[in-house]
């Protein structure tokens, strides 16, 4: 042996394990005990250190070394501490951003995102330190680990300027802190109002009848908004149940009916803005009743009904309708169109008609026309065509007569008058100066020659005149007629004269047009006009002019519209 020792590579030999250990898991071991066990290695372990593998987790082992040489093994190292196996586990990293998302004299809040790092555990919360920006004295806010990623703190000073930082914490403590890049001051933030919709919001909501409506709607603002709930031509206070807070509103209708059905806005105010949104709201009911019926093309055997469709459909579309007169006391008939002839009917029987609307849920309230109808043969007016003898010059010897032809048409034994005058008195009708001759399509005329130098003048016929007459119905008579604001008004009047004369209706100085408000119905007998959905600006005085060649008759009404309807 030389003067030197020469040591061989220092070898890992054994490791110890405390009798709790298992050693089931372990090469070579079987049994907890205080026995050394040798670490078992493919080769000789050359380095100062060595990774010991298949150990139990949830153990505490001790570990010591012997370096071996030629010679042999030298005695072991000092015996290590004990190490419990397990993960190895750190605090967590500092959360990865620290943001402000809102202020007010008294509060700021924050939100913030969790650490990338957790150190190898889960994180159980996070703390809150906050100082004044002159004074960098930081203090915890929060008494208890915050769980979630955003905080409010409260009970600060108006005006002031703070910082913050938030800091992970797991089982093995708290992590690094994360700042607020700038100082916060406590003032009040200004915005306009938002209406917050998820994703399960819907614009459309369909419900039974007899059943409730819920419309809820979640907002926000600075300062806290306004909130109104509003139906158009409605007073939602009279049906709904309206809860609002700073935050949300809610709108309950119980017992919907047809009525509840519309258009509802809700609007959210305040100094820096305003937002709406509107929800549609469908009861499926039964229909509203039709719009008011109209007659044309009365024969002596059928009627033709016209009417508009209901206002309400009750949520689903209109199959048909049912026509119905009185006289048979059932029903006449169904029609998809706004429009239905009625046949089979007795000349000279006066009828009333009703129509009802259906869909998916039943019939509709009848709608009843305004006046019943005597059915008979129109009245076709005569004409003549006086294009042959218009404006003539006849000549003829003095004592002799002449004649003039007329070709007419219209039903049979039509009368007509023949006149004479001058350019300035006109025309005056001839008693016993002429006679004339019938047949069905011509009317001949013999005139002697005293109707010399007179212009000659045929009117259509028959001719004979009758001065205008107006009379209102007995339930428009009086000093002022009252109607409840939403209803329907009715104005309705007999006529007569000859000729036939002009008629309108006239509100002040204006008369009245047919439009989808007002309906207009003009016949040889009665005068009928209908404002529909009244409101207070129908109010006033209505006036029937009768106008013809002999004469004006004008009678009027004065209306009152109660109610706030608008």
């Amino acid at each position: 042996m030389s003067d030197g020792v020469t040591v061989g590579p220092i070898t890992v030999k054994d490791y110890v394990i405390t009798p709790e250990a298992d050693l089931s898991d372990i090469p070579g071991g079987k049994i907890a005990s205080m026995r050394w066990v040798k670490v078992s290695s493919k080769r000789a372990i050359a380095e100062t250190r060595y990774r010991v593998t298949g150990l139990t987790e949830g153990n505490e082992y001790e570990f010591h070394v012997m370096a071996e040489n030629a010679a042999g093994v030298g005695p072991p190292s000092a015996v290590s501490r004990l190490i419990k196996c397990r993960e190895p586990v750190n605090p967590p990293s500092a959360p990865t951003v620290v943001k402000v998302t809102d202020t007010s004299k008294t509060s700021v809040s924050l939100e913030w995102t969790r650490p990338v790092f957790d150190g190898g555990m889960e994180i159980i919360g996070y703390i809150i330190e906050m100082c004044k920006a002159d004074l960098e004295e930081w203090h915890k806010v929060n008494a208890e680990t915050c769980i979630a990623t955003k905080y409010t703190v409260t009970d600060l000073e108006a005006g002031e300027h703070y910082k913050f930082r938030v800091s992970a914490v797991n089982a093995a403590g708290k992590g690094e802190s994360c700042e607020v890049p700038a100082t916060i001051q406590t003032t009040d933030r200004l915005s306009a109002p938002e209406i917050d919709i998820d994703a399960n919001f819907k614009q459309t909501h369909i419900v039974r009848a007899g059943a409730s409506i819920r419309l809820f709607i979640a907002f926000s603002g600075r300062p806290v908004p306004t909130a109104i709930w509003s139906k158009a031509d409605s007073n939602l206070t009279l049906r709904a149940d309206i809860h609002t807070t700073d935050s949300f509103s809610t709108l309950t209708v119980e017992d919907c009916n047809r009525n509840d059905a519309g258009k509802y806005v809700f609007s959210v105010e305040n100094n820096s803005g305003s937002k709406s949104i509107t929800f549609t709201v469908k009861v499926l009911d039964t229909p509203g009743p039709p719009g008011p019926i109209t007659f044309k093309d009365v024969t002596r055997t059928s009627i033709t009904l016209m009417w508009d469709a209901p206002v309400l459909d009750g949520g689903a579309r209109i199959h048909h309708y049912i026509v119905e007169k009185r006289e048979a006391s059932r029903r006449t008939g169904q029609t998809k169109q706004l429009t239905f002839t009625v046949e089979g009917l007795v000349e000279n029987n006066e009828y009333e008609f009703r129509v009802r609307a259906k869909n998916d849920a039943g019939y509709s309230e009848p709608r009843e026309a305004f006046s019943s109808v005597i059915i008979k043969e129109p009245q076709i007016e005569p004409t003549a065509d006086l294009s042959g003898i218009s404006r003539q010059l006849i000549t003829c010897k003095a004592g002799s007569t002449f004649t003039i032809d007329i070709p007419i048409s219209g039903p049979k034994n039509a009368a007509g008058v023949l006149s004479k005058g001058s350019e300035t008195t006109g025309a005056v009708i001839c008693k016993d100066e002429y006679c004339k001759k019938y047949s069905n399509d011509h009317l001949k005329y013999y005139i002697s020659s005293s109707f010399n130098n007179m212009l000659i003048y045929f009117s259509r016929f028959p001719f004979f005149i009758a001065p205008p007459k107006a009379e209102l119905d007995a339930r428009l008579q009086g000093d002022i007629v009252t109607i409840r604001a939403g209803s329907d008004l009715v104005l309705e009047a007999s006529i007569g004269g000859k000729p036939e004369p002009k008629v309108f209706w006239s509100k002040g100085d204006k008369e009245l047009d047919l439009c989808e408000k007002i309906s207009l119905q003009y016949t040889s007998k009665r005068a009928i006009a209908i404002i529909k959905f009244c409101d207070r600006s129908d109010s006033g005085k209505y006036t029937l002019t009768v106008k013809n060649a002999s004469g004006t008759k004008q009678v009027s009404v004065l209306v009152k519209v109660l109610g706030m309807y608008f």
